[in-house]
């Protein structure tokens, strides 16, 4: 893979920081009105008052406290008559008198969100390597949040750097399909190219549909069949693979095709077999154990296996959410299914959620999934909640969620 040299990419600036705090809004904005999505450039964001989002004192300072957590900052919560610019302002002069540094967090798809702390010129350092791959690109289509990791990385930092135009839309295939043109760059996920292929029925026809068009993806696999119908629209499409930890690693650019690790990351040998080698912009190396099982295919090629799942405590012992998920899905009326340990407020034992098959009704599946757990399962991986719905609870990101 080619590389840019550091200094070609950008920095934080206060068009950045605007649209990171524009992406947080959008979070607290959603969590009240689903449906509710403000798209504007960052100066047109900036410009308007607080009030005009529709966003109470108590959701202005959830807003303040998630971007003073990002951005190792104490800025003020906003007023509501306050300009949106000043509190990016106030959040990036803090920012700039610090180390730079900038924290994300899990999506919690395998347990509590955790924090995971990188300074900005380590980040700068990926786009390095990414911004070659798409420099023929003249706009940027956003589908993702741009306060987290993946969002952060490939639909800000790198459309900056690559110095095109950034617009922003719901992650709804409609919508999505609507405003794609040629020259785009697409920052989308699996869950949404999946759902605009069975949209548009995809799945065995040939278009030009997405000629000039490039989609990246990542933050979880795109399944193949997805990948491959999306290339016989024309659509050139690019896969990347990493964590919030380690951030991205590697990409592919074939259906089903190896990964290839980027020119800074290199495989851990030794002691350190089982972690990925970075050498960072100031020198240092740096190693990072894999949060995901992989088969190496080569000395800078893999394939990503499962994700390497922790044991969680029940009653004092160790059990593997997802073996106990992957024996409830064994059940005939069971489509799919998620396993995670409850809150503390909710008690001390596994929780299930279930997308029951197609003719299958909940309360009489509960009644046969505790007979079946009973037969199947020890008593302390027995669930003590099960939930039912239509699809697993996902994040803005697309990776399984709390419920």
């Amino acid at each position: 893979m080619e590389s840019w040299p550091l200094e070609r990419i950008a920095i934080l600036d206060f068009r950045a920081v605007t649209a990171i705090v524009q992406s947080v809004a959008q979070a607290e904005l959603s969590q009240r009105n689903p449906l509710s999505f403000e798209s504007r450039a960052p100066h047109e964001f900036a410009s308007m008052r607080w009030e005009s989002l529709g966003l109470d004192a108590t959701a202005l300072e959830n807003m303040a406290q998630r971007c003073n957590a990002m951005f190792h900052t104490t800025a003020a919560a906003p007023e509501g008559g306050g300009l949106c610019g000043d509190f990016s302002q106030q959040v990036l002069q803090q920012w700039e008198n610090s180390d730079r540094s900038l924290t994300f967090f899990t999506s919690g798809s395998t347990g509590k969100p955790k924090p995971c702390t990188h300074k900005e010129s380590h980040i700068r350092q990926e786009v390095t390597s990414l911004a070659p791959i798409v420099a023929d690109r003249t706009s940027a289509l956003i589908t993702v949040p741009m306060h987290h990791m993946y969002g952060f990385t490939f639909g800000l930092l790198l459309p900056l750097s690559l110095g095109v135009p950034i617009r922003s839309v719901p992650p709804l295939p409609t919508m999505v399909e609507a405003q794609m043109r040629p020259g785009d760059l697409v920052i989308s996920i699996p869950l949404l190219l999946s759902r605009l292929v069975d949209m548009r029925g995809w799945q065995a026809s040939s278009s030009e549909a997405g000629q000039g068009i490039t989609l990246l993806t990542g933050t979880s696999p795109t399944p193949p069949e997805v990948m491959y119908a999306l290339e016989r629209q024309g659509f050139r499409v690019m896969e990347f693979f990493g964590s919030s930890e380690m951030g991205v690693v590697c990409g592919r650019f074939e259906p089903e095709a190896d990964y290839e690790l980027l020119p800074h990351v290199a495989r851990g040998e030794g002691e350190h077999g089982n972690a990925l080698v970075r050498c960072l912009p100031d020198g240092v190396v740096q190693h990072y154990p894999l949060m995901d099982n992989v088969t190496w295919t080569g000395q800078r090629h893999l394939r990503p296996g499962a994700r390497i799942d922790k044991a969680v405590q029940v009653g004092g012992i160790n059990v593997f959410p997802q073996y106990v998920a992957s024996v409830i899905e064994r059940h005939k009326g069971v489509k799919q299914c998620l396993v995670r340990l409850m809150r503390q407020d909710e008690g001390y034992r596994l929780k299930a959620f279930v997308v029951p098959h197609q003719g299958y009704d909940g309360p009489a599946l509960h009644k046969e999934l505790i007979l079946h757990a009973r037969r199947e399962l020890s008593d302390v991986q027995r669930p003590g909640a099960y939930t039912f719905g239509p699809d697993i609870p996902r994040g803005p990101l697309g990776k399984p969620m709390d419920w």
